[in-house]
């Protein structure tokens, strides 16, 4: 009888303990933790996008591409795809060229609206989440910032610029610019933010960086920029996340 009780005692603790145990082992990440990557592409959609939209299905990454208004046209079909295959859609302006983007306040949040247009005819999606041209310093002032918060939209910069458009075909160089600054960020225990462009980087620089950060001890997870309510950008960077 007495080996029955504490037999009995036992299977309770355990049923008691299980659930709290499950509970700690799912819960969620910080977003700057350093275990999490967030790879961005700019300057979409382009004609290699598709090459970058296949590397990400095979992996079953899902990453953030900043749309630039002036290259939408004759890329709808690229463009719906992102959005098709779980990926999110961000701005990044119409013309890319800063003397006109930056010329007054109004002239930088009159780009976003119109690329925030274009995207919502095509996709039917309507992002806020933003990265200026070149990033936003120095050139946001604070009358920029303030007229593009006002506006309602999410102003992002990057943590790990990969470089891909001063190295295009030396897939070597890129790969290790990101792996030192992943390094970096990793010791520095805030998450990553990788700058990529749809225009520059290639398809076996993609899939190496994937492979390999996956492949790292580090449980490294790739995300979206999705649902962030707290953006990096040069103005307001991250924290480490102890």
């Amino acid at each position: 009888m007495m080996m029955r009780k504490r037999l009995i005692l036992f299977v309770l603790a355990i049923l008691l303990i299980s659930p709290l145990s499950h509970a700690e082992a799912t819960t969620p990440k910080a977003y700057n933790d350093r275990s999490l990557i967030y790879l961005t592409f700019d300057d979409g959609p382009h004609r290699q996008t598709g090459a970058l939209l296949d590397v990400l299905k095979k992996h079953k990454v899902k990453a953030t591409f900043f749309i630039l208004g002036n290259n939408i046209k004759g890329n709808e079909k690229m463009l719906r795809r992102i959005v098709a295959e779980g990926h999110l859609i961000a701005l990044h302006g119409m013309t890319h060229d800063r003397h006109k983007f930056y010329r007054t306040p109004t002239t930088a949040v009159r780009e976003m609206q119109d690329v925030q247009r274009l995207v919502f005819k095509v996709t039917g999606v309507k992002s806020n989440i933003v990265r200026t041209p070149y990033g936003s310093d120095p050139y946001m002032t604070l009358a920029h910032r303030r007229a593009m918060t006002k506006a309602g939209f999410q102003m992002w910069d990057w943590n790990i610029d990969s470089l891909d458009y001063r190295y295009k075909s030396d897939n070597r160089r890129v790969q290790n610019q990101v792996f030192a600054r992943l390094d970096a960020n990793y010791k520095a225990r805030i998450a990553s933010i990788i700058l990529t462009h749809d225009h520059s980087i290639t398809p076996t620089a993609l899939d190496y960086i994937i492979r390999n950060a996956k492949a790292k001890k580090r449980g490294y997870e790739f995300r979206t920029l999705q649902g962030i309510k707290n953006p990096h950008n040069f103005f307001n960077k991250w924290k480490p996340h102890r």
